[in-house]
């Protein structure tokens, strides 16, 4: 049986995503599953620290440059049936990624010995950040209660969607599709600009490209939330996802704010580690069951613990 593939990505940098992605995979262990963690970060790798590894050699980059197999480059971590390989940290310049670079990784990850790969992403709209998180069988966005954030997060949706277009439309529709975006934009319209309806009157579109987009729907999780309304700001995403691009998304659910992650990132702990036993614990929990589970519907709950 292949591996399973999630990719965490976000629209930008310092929204804990890194954070996300180690305790995703620390609870997954709890659950019994052997996990890999691939840190996909080109430029900023340190999913490594909230593991509570110093970074090491080789690195991602011996694969980017076609020195190694993903298999050669696999560590252990402190955590039981959780390994990483680690991100591209030595090196001035971002890691080369070329036009096959994310699908050969993830086609060669699902034939690690794994249950699961997590992989990583940096944050932002990156070509091949893009194409990893389109080939992944979960998709999950993770962002703050910040506005800033946010706006980022629905800029990374509609970049998935026009990802996506790109490989099954003709080059002229796909720049048709831009500039009505960009227009709409500029004419601050009241309303919705929905890329399905536009898709649907423009030729050289697959008609069943939302329908093959839906089939595995992109998750939101809202990290380092402080209140009642932080916790909701998953469903107003989702509503606007729905309003705004005709696109349905699935909000999984809200991590607490907690001081005590800051205190585990610095002492070089993975923070379920150092605290088993809090509320983020059941709150992973449930987010690495859902993403197991997706026929079972998440209900929005803070964790008993």
């Amino acid at each position: 049986m292949s591996a399973k593939v999630w990719a965490i990505g976000a629209g930008k940098g310092g929204v804990g995503k890194s954070f996300v992605t180690a305790s995703l995979g620390i609870s997954l262990t709890k659950l019994g599953q052997s996990v890999l963690v691939i840190d996909f970060d080109l430029g900023g790798a340190n999913l490594h620290t909230h593991l509570g590894l110093d970074p090491s050699l080789p690195s991602l980059q011996s694969y980017l440059s076609g020195e190694s197999p993903l298999a050669n480059l696999i560590r252990p971590t402190p955590v039981p049936r959780l390994s990483l390989i680690q991100g591209c940290w030595d090196v001035w310049e971002h890691g080369r990624c070329t036009d096959q670079t994310a699908v050969n990784l993830v086609e060669e990850a699902r034939k690690l010995p794994y249950d699961v790969v997590l992989i990583d992403l940096g944050p932002g709209t990156g070509k091949c950040g893009l194409d990893a998180f389109s080939q992944a069988d979960q998709k999950v966005l993770v962002t703050s209660p910040e506005p800033t954030s946010v706006e980022k997060n629905y800029r990374f949706l509609e970049a998935f969607i026009l990802h996506r277009a790109s490989q099954s439309c003709s080059p002229e529709g796909l720049q048709e599709l831009k500039k009505s975006l960009q227009k709409f934009r500029a004419e601050k319209k009241k309303g919705f600009f929905s890329f399905r309806q536009h898709l649907s009157e423009t030729g050289g579109f697959s008609p069943n490209l939302f329908s093959e987009i839906l089939e595995q729907p992109v998750h939101i999780v809202v990290n380092s939330s402080r209140s009642h309304d932080d916790q909701q700001l998953g469903y107003a995403v989702r509503s606007v996802c729905k309003k705004y691009y005709d696109l349905r998304v699935n909000y999984l659910g809200a991590i607490d704010f907690d001081n005590a992650v800051w205190h585990a990132v610095r002492n070089r702990e993975p923070f379920l580690i150092a605290k088993p036993f809090t509320t983020l614990s059941g709150q992973f929990l449930n987010l690495a069951r859902s993403l197991q589970e997706p026929e079972i519907p998440f209900t929005l709950q803070r964790a008993a613990v």
